[in-house]
């Protein structure tokens, strides 16, 4: 099973909600990518 998640490889974060990603983007104007996570 897999699921969406949102990644900046600049900073090395990875977030589970869009709503954080798009505030990391404001705040550090990089902008993370959306990766598929595999759940275990």
């Amino acid at each position: 099973m897999t699921t969406i998640a949102w990644k900046c490889y600049r900073c090395d974060l990875t977030f589970k909600q869009e709503t954080h990603a798009n505030l990391h983007k404001d705040i550090c104007k990089h902008e993370p990518r959306e990766i598929r996570v595999a759940l275990a």
